[in-house]
């Protein structure tokens, strides 16, 4: 959905909308790996944030309100309850879920982010949030379909 101005429209459904900022924060995330020599951590977290919100998008477009939390590790069960395919995910949000705490706050004795997790955050950030778009895809089909 883009107007004559090439901007996306802001939806209208919660899902759609928790779509709308996972893709946000994807963007972000790749355009700071493109643009940042050392602070690897941001991309880290964007990919985080990423998956978060598609999941709940995930939940919201299948019909269960998403919860008020911020564990990849129950996110993913949920939706795994919802859609079996999801728990294949599961390994890959978990590699993502330390970066809700580790990449915002200098706790760590020692900086160890690398542009390799950074990378790699990015790329399980992109699988997820195609794998929930195209899942929601599904589901509104399903449901157009059912109204003929």
């Amino acid at each position: 959905m883009k107007n004559n101005n090439s901007k996306p429209l802001y939806p209208d459904k919660y899902y759609a909308q928790l779509l709308f900022y996972a893709k946000s924060d994807l963007e972000w995330a790749k355009s700071k790996l493109e643009r940042i020599t050392y602070f690897y951590h941001k991309p880290c977290f964007e990919a985080r944030e990423c998956v978060e919100k598609s999941l709940k998008a995930f939940l919201e477009a299948s019909g269960k309100a998403a919860p008020e939390l911020h564990s990849l590790r129950t996110l993913i069960d949920l939706c795994g309850q919802r859609d079996k395919e999801f728990l294949r995910l599961r390994s890959k949000c978990m590699n993502l879920q330390s970066y809700q705490h580790e990449a915002r706050y200098p706790e760590l004795p020692i900086y160890d982010f690398t542009l390799e997790m950074a990378n790699k955050a990015v790329a399980i950030a992109t699988e997820i949030y195609e794998f929930v778009e195209r899942k929601i895809v599904q589901i509104q089909q399903r449901h157009e379909d059912s109204k003929d």
